[in-house]
């Protein structure tokens, strides 16, 4: 290989490694919870929800809760 493809090579496996980077960042962003809604799941897990009849009921009930 001639200098030149050395260069561009080395501009792409460069490249790579900061979209991987960015990547792992984004994943890491992705999987992390607000406090607020782990107390909801804890809820959730334990039996403890609200089932609605309706979208109207369900913001009814969300008002009422503000």
């Amino acid at each position: 290989m001639g200098e030149y493809e050395n260069v561009t090579l080395d501009m792409v496996y460069k490249k790579l490694q900061t979209i991987e980077e960015e990547v792992k960042e984004i994943s890491e962003d992705l999987h992390r919870v607000k406090p607020e809604f782990v107390e909801k799941l804890k809820q959730i897990e334990k039996g403890k929800f609200h089932t609605f009849k309706s979208i109207e009921e369900m913001e009814k009930h969300m008002d009422e809760s503000e």
